[in-house]
């Protein structure tokens, strides 16, 4: 499985389009999780090279280089090479299975034999063996309150921590403090949860032209704004601002429980 937010996909999806009569390529950055899972964090589109760029790609090595140096330097991993087939079906060639030279990563392959609707997979290629992945798009899901201080931020850290197979997480308040509650980051850190990159922030703040399958209100009802999604849900947890740790406990283990329960619909 090789998981994919729908910003990552679209870009892809464009990048080949764009460079149509050529085969497109790029490499995508992340962590392996394991042989079979593959989490992209980062798309980078790169130059096609080829003397013959309408039937085969080829990668300036340069570029290359400058990339792998940016992809340590973010602390991650290479974990996939993408191009694209504007002719042929997305599937490996004689010449894709030769130049798999990183047996560690996928390989995923954009047909674009029919442009208006172009078809993405994925697979592994070890020894000249060709074993396909699923290509898993994560949903996108929006968690706000008033101060993006306790409630949303909890949620954001724990979608992304351990439901990130199903979704990618953000948060935003209506009207941000500012900082995250110490007593909000201390309960995540006692359950493992990354806030690496947990700050308040309001609406203003989000990536532009973000498509939310979901939004999920804290209980903070009409002050909190409606914002563009496919489907709002409100979710009425107590706002632990100005209690005791045993209170964040509670709210997340109730947040916790409900982002499970909205996984077995998705």
């Amino acid at each position: 499985m090789i998981y994919l937010t729908k910003q990552q996909y679209k870009t892809i999806i464009e990048h080949t389009k764009k460079e149509y009569p050529k085969e497109s390529c790029g490499i995508l950055s992340g962590k392996i999780i394991d042989e079979k899972e593959f989490l992209v964090e980062d798309v980078y589109l790169m130059q096609n090279v080829s003397e013959q760029p309408e039937i085969c790609y080829f990668v300036d090595p340069k570029e290359q280089l400058k990339v792998l140096k940016d992809i340590r330097n973010k602390n991650q991993q290479m974990v996939a090479i993408f191009h694209s087939h504007t002719n042929t079906e997305a599937y490996p060639s004689k010449r894709d299975v030769s130049m798999a030279y990183y047996q560690e990563v996928a390989y995923i392959i954009v047909s674009l034999q029919n442009k208006e609707n172009p078809t993405m997979r994925a697979f592994r290629i070890i020894e000249e063996k060709i074993s396909e992945i699923e290509v898993k798009i994560r949903k996108n899901i929006l968690y706000v309150c008033v101060e993006n201080s306790c409630r949303s931020q909890i949620a954001e850290a724990l979608t992304n921590t351990f439901y990130f197979r199903k979704f990618l997480a953000y948060s935003a308040g209506s009207k941000p403090k500012g900082i995250v509650n110490p007593l909000a980051l201390e309960v995540l850190k006692e359950i493992g949860a990354d806030i690496t990159k947990l700050k308040s922030k309001g609406f203003q703040d989000l990536e532009q032209n973000i498509e939310f399958d979901y939004v999920v209100t804290m209980g903070c009802g009409d002050v909190c704004p409606f914002y563009p999604a496919k489907e709002k849900i409100d979710w009425s947890i107590q706002d632990p601002k100005d209690k005791p740790i045993e209170v964040f406990r509670e709210v997340l283990n109730q947040i916790k429980q409900n982002i499970e329960e909205l996984t077995k619909k998705v």
